[in-house]
């Protein structure tokens, strides 16, 4: 019979840990790192644990003195948090209405990296984990190695192994959480878009997450094909908005829409003009058929006589889509890729269902400035002949000021699904690009106290160094270096973001292959670009501040440009690729400004503005 593998090396009560012979602690920890990782624990790891047990011992012993109630608290080692590709707390105590979340650590040196590593702990458990999300998940740092100890910084408490019975006594006397209970719950993270994509397309159930069926990605799907049912029984041409901030599930609805629409008689497709997004998607789906390029799409049906087989089209970023200016310079047609798509809707025979998701913002290029009211001129245009019915939600509702539109507000995804930590991140984008200094400072003090840190600093290499510690235990984490493609300082660094350097970029290797693989993100070696990123996410962004958008003391100014194609108003761009590199992050971000005497004033607004300078190692005296 084959034995079942458990989440987790050991658990048990504190009575329990004080009565097992340490031995057999240890050999549950050795095996289960043999079944997690297939390989045996190296001899520093095992002297850590060894270390870590001992620490543990002393302080229930100590405790249990005073407090003979704690021997029945409950201890979990090495939990596995799962879905996270092996993320693993050291240690997790149950106490009275409170779970407790260790990380040991030998460094002689605390490092802001080892704090941010175990409160990401806390938070993630906090978040997700069923029996953890109505009582207080509290972040321990435990530098075994000192003594005398005892502090708490930014939400972390930082105690040595001599002060860990007197932390521990300060908690209530009454009934723990049942340890055999909390291992019952479910863990539930949010996935990636890329980790959603491939559940979708394997027909896999998605993670139910209470956040995200409250914010509405499982309403406006449903809304979707409510609308393309309607539209196909009554013979109608219909035109959808899903908007929403950066992270708000965008893209995941339309990918579950589509997925789920091509099962019934009206075949569908998902298009996206961001090239990166689709070779990434089509990598981590392993076909081509599914994610299809709108560019091309457009070009095949809309300029020839061609009629494409689907009913439901999806396409991403519509507020990004070219004007027939752009595109006459571009490809000789002299229609705006929205009037091109409406063309196509009006071919396909009986009915149609367009779908466009609008990121609020997000107009990076030239040729893109015409935003949503691009599609009310194309439904006004002498080229439609058919009466478009309009969906969207209330924001959008006065840009069709001459068509019969239909407000539904849950197709607006107002909040960010990338973490609780992240969703008021792109209004502190916002605010800061806007100038709002005093705003986005008030606002960076709620996000950091939530856990999500901006991190600030002028050595690039701490910048690395502190990222790679960070994630040193968690493979499965995505990071890279983010930044402007209209900087010409960054090369000067290491940071080559030029076109001839990023054209060369496979993104299907940057975003899905591994530390240490050619190409992988996680190497902080390869650069992408706004272009490169948009619609995609890391759970840390090393984003390299470029000499394109300084502050020059009062606003923000753009260094001058020759750009190929004619742009309305470029500081706008500018600042737009600046809301996406700024907006990728789901865990924390780190801003790095080139150490140049012109870049000082930026540095002065994004610490006004909330930003916190990178302390790689902390002032603590151990």
């Amino acid at each position: 019979m084959t034995k079942i593998r458990q989440p987790y090396a050991w658990s048990g009560t504190a009575k329990d840990l004080l009565n097992t012979p340490k031995s057999l602690i240890e050999e549950a920890l050795k095996d289960h790192l043999r079944s997690l990782l297939n390989k045996n624990a190296a001899e520093t790891q095992v002297d850590a644990w060894s270390e870590e047990i001992e620490i543990l011992r002393t302080a229930f012993r100590d405790l249990a003195i005073a407090r003979p109630d704690s021997l029945m608290w409950g201890l979990v080692l090495e939990y596995e948090l799962p879905l996270e590709g092996g993320r693993r707390p050291d240690v997790i105590i149950t106490a009275p209405n409170k779970i407790l979340v260790l990380e040991f650590k030998q460094d002689p040196k605390i490092n802001r990296a080892y704090m941010d590593q175990v409160f990401g702990y806390a938070r993630d458990l906090s978040e997700y984990h069923s029996k953890s999300h109505d009582v207080v998940v509290i972040p321990f740092l435990v530098p075994s190695r000192s003594n005398n100890l005892i502090e708490e910084r930014d939400g972390v408490k930082i105690v040595s192994p001599d002060k860990m019975a007197a932390a521990l006594s300060e908690f209530e006397e009454e009934l723990p959480i049942s340890i055999s209970e909390w291992l019952l719950g479910e863990y539930a993270p949010l996935p990636t878009l890329i980790q959603a994509a491939r559940m979708i397309f394997q027909n896999e159930r998605l993670p139910s997450i209470r956040r995200a069926e409250s914010l509405g990605v499982g309403d406006a799907v449903i809304e979707l094909q409510k609308i393309a049912k309607e539209s196909e029984t009554k013979n109608q041409r219909s035109l959808a908005f899903i908007s929403g901030v950066p992270g708000a599930g965008k893209t995941l609805v339309g990918l579950r829409f589509v997925y789920e629409s091509s099962s019934n008689s009206a075949n569908s497709i998902f298009l996206s003009g961001n090239g990166p997004l689709v070779e990434v998607l089509r990598d981590a789906l392993k076909a081509k058929a599914f994610v299809r390029d709108l560019h091309s799409f457009i070009k095949t049906y809309g300029t020839t006589e061609k009629i494409p087989t689907q009913h439901i089209i999806v396409f991403d970023e519509a507020q990004r889509a070219w004007d027939a200016e752009h595109m006459g310079v571009k490809n000789n047609v002299y229609f705006s890729e929205p009037e091109l798509l409406i063309k196509i809707g009006e071919k396909l025979p009986n009915w149609a269902n367009l779908v466009g998701l609008i990121g609020h913002g997000q107009e990076i290029n030239s040729g893109e400035e015409a935003g949503i009211a691009g599609w009310n001129q194309a439904i006004n245009s002498k080229s439609a002949k058919s009466n478009w019915k309009i969906f969207t939600s209330s924001r959008f509702k006065d840009e069709f000021p001459n068509s019969e539109v239909t407000v539904i507000d849950t197709l607006d995804l107002s909040k960010s699904l990338r973490s609780r930590r992240a969703e008021d991140l792109h209004e502190w984008v916002a605010h800061l690009l806007e100038g709002r200094i005093a705003d986005a400072s008030k606002l960076a003090r709620k996000i950091i106290s939530s856990g999500f840190q901006i991190h600030l600093t002028r050595n690039l290499e701490e910048a690395k160094k502190f990222i790679q510690t960070l994630y040193q235990d968690d493979p499965e984490k995505r990071y890279g270096i983010l930044a402007s493609s209209k900087d010409t300082c960054l090369p000067n660094f290491g940071i080559l973001n030029s076109f001839q350097d990023t054209k060369k970029i496979k993104y299907a290797k940057w975003y899905n292959n591994p530390t240490g693989e050619a190409g992988s993100s996680n190497n902080l070696e390869d650069v992408v670009t706004e272009f490169g990123c948009q619609g995609l996410e890391v759970d840390c962004a090393l984003v390299a501040w470029g000499n394109d958008l300084l502050w020059d003391g009062t606003s923000w100014e753009m260094r001058r440009l020759r750009p190929k194609f004619k742009q309305h108003d470029p500081l706008a761009l500018r600042k737009n690729s600046y809301r996406v590199l700024l907006t990728r992050s789901r865990d924390e971000i780190v801003i790095f400004l080139p150490p140049e005497e012109r870049f000082q004033q930026t540095e002065m607004v994004l610490l006004a503005a909330g930003a916190r300078l990178m302390q790689f190692d902390l002032d603590v005296a151990i």
